[in-house]
């Protein structure tokens, strides 16, 4: 399914100052965390849990959470980096109500806390694509019913750069192929945009690809359809092409990794080239996790990274000047001990 978001929207906007000259573009991929990993709803449809327990087990997991607050913490980070572009995944609009058929009134909006912060401190940024990838309704115990709205949103800076920024095109995709898991459906997106530099253009895709889930092989196999599925629609580009995301596949090929999938290495054998590894070779980089969630009782202790699952790919002629990970770590005390499960990736190009 695809669905058309604009033709173009321009980067010229009323805002004090501008940057200064330059030919070089900064992008930058982050999952957001969406305040759970979903794990009791997962155990639920797997038997494990009756469903309604799941549901209030989620919502007092996202409670826990602090998202406002930790929207607050990436929201400094990219203030911090000065991104052109911020491609977000798991950028959620949880809802609640009396039950499943009026779950309207809102709970957490990580896009308005973002885009809120991100103007408190001085470096406004829009809405350039977005991209719904699920909405789903689910009945509780003590909870009458909990909403999630996944989305992944690209983002632009909303100041005047020379040479001048622009997008056109700008599309919604949702991947044919969808994980099917206890009777429920778990969709996956992309966002897909032409970029404009000055005279140069290349062609931006965000990626979420479909995670793995231990145990169910079905999972792995999706996302690896759902990776074939983005190459092939990509393979018409006649532009440069850059690709990034959480692709919920270890670029690492660490057999222990969590999320050790072949989608990695099938994109580069598309003949894409994985910046880290070329920029840091020998470096695993690794980005997830950075602390846990699902447990019980409901905690979010700390981790050091395992895999590298948030990636850029580049085809044909955009050169990579220099990728980075960025924290955004979250007080002493402070439970999630970061404002993500994911580092964050920068990387800037000469288009």
């Amino acid at each position: 399914m695809l669905r058309k978001l604009s033709i173009v929207v321009f980067l010229v906007l009323a805002v004090p100052g501008w940057t200064s000259a330059s030919s070089t573009l900064k992008i930058m991929t982050q999952n957001v965390d969406q305040g759970t990993g979903e794990g009791y709803i997962v155990a639920a449809l797997f038997g494990q849990l009756p469903l309604p327990g799941a549901v209030d087990l989620t919502y007092a997991e996202l409670r826990a959470s602090h998202l406002q607050q930790r929207a607050s913490l990436i929201a400094g980070q990219i203030a911090a980096q000065k991104p052109d572009i911020v491609a977000l995944q798991e950028v959620t609009l949880w809802r609640t109500g009396p039950d499943t058929q009026h779950a309207f009134t809102p709970l957490y909006d990580q896009l308005t806390y973002l885009l809120r912060d991100l103007l408190k401190l001085g470096v406004p940024y829009f809405v350039a694509g977005i991209n719904t990838v699920d909405d789903l309704t689910l009945a509780g115990n003590n909870i009458g019913a909990l909403r999630l709205t996944d989305r992944n949103v690209l983002l632009a800076r909303a100041e005047f750069r020379w040479p001048a920024l622009y997008f056109s095109d700008v599309q919604s995709h949702i991947s044919s192929t969808v994980l099917s898991i206890g009777g429920l459906q778990v969709p996956s997106g992309w966002i897909s945009a032409t970029v404009h530099v000055g005279k140069k253009q290349f062609l931006l895709a965000a990626v979420h690809l479909e995670s793995t889930v231990p145990g169910y092989l079905p999972a792995t196999d999706v996302q690896v359809e759902q990776a074939k599925e983005l190459i092939g629609t990509l393979s018409g580009a006649t532009l440069p092409v850059v690709v990034c995301g959480d692709f919920n596949s270890d670029a690492n090929d660490n057999p222990s990794a969590p999320d050790y999938t072949p989608t990695a290495d099938i994109i580069q054998e598309a003949g894409y080239t994985e910046i880290w590894k070329l920029l840091h070779d020998g470096d695993p980089g690794n980005t997830w996790p950075l602390y846990l969630d699902d447990l019980i009782p409901i905690s979010f202790p700390a981790q050091t990274p395992v895999e590298r699952i948030d990636l850029f790919f580049t085809l044909g002629g955009i050169s990579p000047l220099r990728v980075d990970q960025v924290l955004s770590p979250a007080p002493a005390g402070f439970s999630p001990p970061d404002g993500s499960d994911h580092v964050g990736v920068v990387a800037t190009f000469a288009p």
